[in-house]
């Protein structure tokens, strides 16, 4: 199965992008695109790539401008590779560019905490006016010589999307002896796991807003105390299929019925690198604990001297873990044994190993 990812641009990606001719619609110079891109804090800009199994062909550029966010509002870009060498090991689907763009609305609601994307295209682009209308947006309005492509003024259609229109996506949440654990996801993947702290308020517009819905937050978007009856009560409501399967397995987990996990969970972006110490953390087991250098050592294939340059950017990777627990940076501790930095702090992480360490019990 093909996996479509987001990455954020990079310097390193003029050659590739150059050679496919993806933004060959609006620059002729794409490292100087990207350094602009890169340097202006109103403007986001990944690189989506298709990977299955050891291949993987990079066959797009999305974009944010004008990202505001005392407006919360942006207006968004894509530019697809259009026809793909017949010596890929792949093509690129419809599906593929519509998962491109999804992902990038993802990251801008639920992310950026965008409220509202829109996008002008040519009345005359089907192509993407196709993608937009599967991802939910609608058109509002067609505009008279909006859009000056090719020397020329053209008519254009105004498409938005309102975070609160995306369907089918939402929190769950799991209370534990030291708060609650909120997973963000839809029927099919998990994309990012967070904790927030009883009497706390909730971070973020979605995890707020779901939080206060479902009772187990007052209507400041503080969470009620542990042991409020309202938290008893979240297993039986109705949140997207593997948001659901991963309340159930992180509930047995809590209670010591679970050792592994079985969901998909796929982080929204990051670099390939971070990817990479994801997935090696991801293997540590249940109950073992091993250090940041252990896990450079295993990027470096053993090479010490690589590793030890190499261990303050592992540490930094898995401060930006976007799925605690579910990938265990947790379970990674400083060399000398202490307990070091941990996204949910040091109190939670000195939990989540004394809860592994004391055994499981089944019944």
């Amino acid at each position: 199965m093909a996996d479509i990812r987001l990455s954020p641009i990079r310097i390193l990606d003029s050659a590739k992008i150059r050679e496919k001719r993806i933004l060959d619609p609006v620059t002729d110079d794409v490292p100087s695109f990207i350094r602009a891109a890169l340097a202006d804090t109103n403007r986001k800009y990944f690189t989506a790539s298709k990977i299955t199994n050891e291949n993987e062909l990079l066959f797009g550029v999305l974009g944010l401008e004008n990202y505001s966010s005392r407006n919360r509002s942006a207006g968004a870009v894509m530019y697809f590779l259009n026809d793909p060498s017949p010596d890929e090991p792949f093509q690129v689907s419809d599906e593929d560019r519509r998962s491109a763009f999804d992902s990038l609305l993802r990251y801008a609601f639920f992310d950026l905490q965008i409220h509202r994307i829109s996008m002008l295209i040519p009345v005359t682009d089907t192509f993407s006016e196709k993608i937009l209308i599967s991802c939910h947006m609608q058109q509002d309005a067609v505009l008279d010589e909006a859009l000056y492509i090719g020397d020329a003024y053209c008519d254009a259609a105004l498409f938005s999307l309102l975070d609160s229109d995306y369907p089918d996506y939402s929190v769950g949440f799991v209370p534990f002896r030291k708060g609650v654990v909120a997973i963000r996801g839809d029927n099919e993947v998990i994309e990012m796991t967070r904790f927030f702290s009883y009497g706390k308020q909730v971070e973020g517009n979605l995890e707020r807003n779901v939080a206060i819905r479902t009772g187990i937050a007052d209507s400041s978007g503080v969470l009620k105390e542990e042991g409020s009856p309202e938290y008893k009560d979240l297993l039986d409501m109705e949140f997207p299929k593997e948001v659901m399967r991963c309340m159930k397995e992180l509930n047995e987990y809590f209670m010591k019925r679970r050792t592994e996990f079985t969901i998909h969970a796929k982080p929204l972006h990051g670099s390939d690198f971070q990817k990479k110490v994801w997935d090696k953390v991801s293997t540590i087991p249940y109950g073992v604990t091993c250090s940041y250098e252990d896990i450079a050592l295993d990027l470096t294939g053993g090479d010490k001297v690589s590793a030890r340059n190499l261990t303050r950017a592992v540490g930094a990777a898995c401060g930006d873990n976007p799925l605690p627990i579910l990938v265990p940076c947790h379970r990674i501790i400083g060399k000398d044994g202490r307990l070091v930095g941990f996204s949910g702090g040091l109190e939670i992480k000195e939990f989540l190993l004394n809860h592994e360490m004391f055994g499981i019990h089944l019944a």
